[in-house]
Order: C-alpha cells, then sequence, then structure tokens
C-alpha cells in the first residue's frame, strides 16, 4: 500500500513537473510571438507611414502641374478670343 502512494506521488510530481514544463514553454512562446507581431506591426506603420507622405506629395505635384497646365490653356483660350474679337 505504501509502494502504491508513493508510485501515485511520483506520477502525480511527474505530471505537475511536465504542466510546469508547458506552461513555461507556452509562455516563451507566447512572449517571442508578441514581440515579433509588435516588431512587424512597428515595421508596417513606418511603412505605411511613408507611403502616406510619398502619396501626398505625388498629388501635390500632380495638382500643382495640372494647375499649371489649366491656367496654360485658359490663357491661351483667352489670347484666341481676344484675337478673334
Amino acid at each position: 500500500m505504501t509502494a502504491l502512494i508513493e508510485k501515485i506521488r511520483q506520477e502525480h510530481q511527474s505530471i505537475a513537473e511536465e504542466v510546469s514544463q508547458l506552461f513555461k514553454e507556452t509562455h516563451e512562446f507566447l512572449s517571442a510571438t508578441t514581440a515579433d507581431r509588435q516588431e512587424k506591426a512597428k515595421k508596417q506603420a513606418q511603412e505605411l507611414h511613408q507611403f502616406h507622405q510619398n502619396l501626398q506629395q505625388t498629388n501635390r505635384e500632380f495638382l500643382t502641374e495640372t494647375a499649371k497646365e489649366r491656367l496654360a490653356q485658359a490663357q491661351a483660350l483667352h489670347q484666341e478670343l481676344e484675337q478673334t474679337n
């Protein structure tokens, strides 16, 4: 009977150690995964910010060029109208 109790105690101890090890490994995995995801999110946010800035610059350049072209067209049309009058 004492041998059976000791065997059960050892099995219990072994199971507790395995659970503890699994908990530790799970915690390490989750910590590493969280750190990796945070780093990727930070990089993605920086890339998105840069993309947004580039897009704004491209839009400004496009709108400036379009405004210049329209102004030139309007001036040319104005001159044509003055010549026909």
